[in-house]
């Protein structure tokens, strides 16, 4: 009698857990590039100047079903990097950087900056907000306001490198 109430209770246990289907979690990354155009002739030293980024195509709602989550399950989706560079020469000439994302009926927020920006370096790793972007992410297209100082004079037009990941954490679909 022991053996078949314990293999009842083992059964209902077993039953009981595969009937309670749990949310299973998944995290992945979304990739974008963007091209910041600065013109040397609009630009004057120590007085910060805001550029806009051509639209990017977020491409959330394919990237989710790729993923096998909806929007409605995702939790968080937070920048993991920004990184800033340039094909020729160094970014020299430029003291700080401000960054902020916007999107239609969204207001612009900081998402990362660099106040000391090292000399000699063509690449810049750009210091990150700790915020949840994910209603930006959810529009259609997104864009970047970068605010620059420069330091020195520009001699020609700058064509700034934008590479960005964004850090998704949702729940799959069942």
């Amino acid at each position: 009698m022991k053996k078949i109430l314990g293999a009842l209770i083992i059964l209902s246990l077993v039953t009981l857990n595969l009937s309670c289907k749990k949310d299973k979690p998944t995290e992945f990354d979304i990739d974008y590039t963007s091209t910041l155009t600065i013109p040397s002739t609009s630009i004057t030293i120590n007085v910060p100047a805001d550029f806009d980024s051509p639209e990017i195509p977020t491409n959330s709602k394919d990237k989710f079903t790729s993923e096998k989550t909806v929007q409605n399950l995702v939790d968080e989706i937070k920048l993991s990097k920004f990184d800033l560079s340039v094909a020729n020469g160094n970014l020299n000439f430029l003291k700080s950087l401000s960054i902020y994302l916007k999107t239609s009926g969204l207001g612009d927020i900081l998402i990362a900056s660099k106040t000391s920006i090292p000399q000699g370096v063509s690449s810049l790793a750009m210091d990150l907000q700790d915020i949840n972007i994910k209603e930006y992410i959810f529009k259609d297209k997104i864009q970047f306001r970068v605010t620059v100082t420069i330091q020195t004079g520009l001699a020609a037009t700058q064509q700034l490198k934008m590479d960005q990941t964004v850090h998704v954490k949702a729940k799959l679909v069942k």
